[in-house]
């Protein structure tokens, strides 16, 4: 089975470290947990603390093996909202910008799938925090709430290309942070070709 509390997170990962580092001499800053992201507002009580034991047994984890980093799968956090992609979007934000604050090192998520923290109207993140860290037994009926609203109200910017118009390095940093592909060649070759070492471009 999969560990879904903090304390059974906490322990096998550190039973783990302990064994690679103490008897098999592995370099601590080589591991990499992933202390497992669970599904959030699944309508069943016993899931309703998930996100915050996800949230806590990084940060333990962080203390109790030092230089080993951790990970998580951010989209597994909002399978309970497939379909509302507006939704899921602000939850992984709201998700991963609460999971790096105490520790994740990494996270394996779609960036062209992810909200910017900031963005999130306070209300939607307030909500989503109320389920996250299981502020109360209706927290999940709350998200349920307005959960056609932020699907309703979700914009597209699929054709909004003012950001073009920009320097070929901004115009990269743009695309990357908001996982835009379209045009990611040419502005990768142009970045090159200004560099005098190809790493540079990375």
């Amino acid at each position: 089975g999969q560990a879904t509390t903090t304390e059974d997170k906490v322990a096998i990962s550190t039973r783990a470290y302990r064994i690679l580092v103490d008897e098999l001499n592995f370099p601590p800053q080589d591991i990499i947990f992933d202390p497992n992201v669970l599904t959030l507002a699944t309508g069943m009580s016993e899931h309703n603390s998930y996100g915050i034991d996800f949230i806590d047994a990084v940060r333990e984890i962080k203390a109790r093996c030092p230089h080993a980093r951790t990970s998580g799968g951010i989209s597994n956090v909002s399978f309970s909202f497939r379909g509302n992609n507006a939704l899921r979007e602000a939850i992984h934000a709201v998700f991963l910008y609460t999971a790096v604050k105490n520790g994740m090192d990494m996270g394996i998520v779609n960036s062209s799938q992810l909200a910017i923290y900031d963005d999130i109207p306070p209300d939607i993140r307030e909500r989503i925090e109320d389920v996250l860290f299981n502020r109360s037994e209706t927290a999940t009926e709350a998200l349920l709430d307005i959960a056609h609203d932020v699907q309703a109200t979700a914009k597209d910017n699929s054709e909004d290309l003012a950001w073009r118009e920009w320097p070929v390095r901004k115009r990269l940093s743009h695309a990357l942070v908001k996982g835009i592909t379209t045009h990611i060649v040419e502005d990768t070759e142009a970045v090159r070709l200004e560099m005098d070492n190809p790493l540079m471009v990375i």
